[in-house]
């Protein structure tokens, strides 16, 4: 387990407007959280991220000041949607 980071679960929304996901678990390990993915139902698409603990990530525009995302973040897609529609 690495204590400086934890390993969110969010559901990825088909929305143009950021942020276009939400949580739904937070993990100490990368293999403990792709266990629960796979678990999950399949009719959504999830994203994995490797979240650092103790430290501001948010990334600013520069000229407009502007919260525009995240800086330095691992992540991971896991696309079901579609495929679970074509069955």
């Amino acid at each position: 387990m690495d204590k400086d980071f934890m390993w969110g679960i969010f559901v990825s929304e088909d929305i143009k407007r950021f942020p276009n996901f939400f949580p739904i678990g937070f993990y100490a390990s990368r293999e403990l959280a792709v266990e629960e993915i796979q678990g999950l139902p399949k009719d959504v698409n999830y994203d994995l991220l490797k979240l650092p603990l103790n430290r501001n990530f948010a990334y600013f525009h520069k000229k407009s000041c502007k919260f525009v995302g995240m800086d330095g973040i691992y992540h991971e897609h896991y696309h079901f949607k579609r495929e679970h529609e074509s069955d």
